[in-house]
């Protein structure tokens, strides 16, 4: 059964996506860290819904790895994954990120 609480937990909190790696053999990589912000969160389907910010959407490229990391107020956690659409509607710049590497946490009150 979907857990409703957990997919909403990051709702509206800030993230930072950045490629570390390309699939491609001579591609490029982005070093830019793109500012954005979590619409949502799939657990059944894996993918964490952004909004891109001031990114230009085509600046996310759909051959790379990306690293994803999400703020809330208590803890941070990131992952690994790929971006698995990117499209715009009424919404704003919307990315599809598909978590690959699980979730990994930093508990920021526990940072001396």
């Amino acid at each position: 059964m979907k857990n409703r609480r957990m997919d909403n937990m990051y709702e509206e909190c800030p993230a930072l996506l950045q490629m570390t790696r390309t699939f491609l053999e001579d591609g490029e990589k982005d070093e830019i860290i793109h500012h954005c912000k979590v619409i949502r969160y799939d657990s059944e389907e894996d993918n964490i819904y952004l909004i891109a910010g001031k990114s230009d959407i085509t600046s996310f490229l759909l051959d790379g790895v990306y690293r994803c990391t999400i703020n809330s107020e208590k803890k941070e956690i990131w992952c690994q994954g790929v971006i698995r659409e990117r499209y715009c509607n009424k919404v704003g710049k919307v990315l599809v990120f598909r978590v690959q590497n699980g979730f990994y946490e930093k508990n920021i009150n526990k940072i001396k």
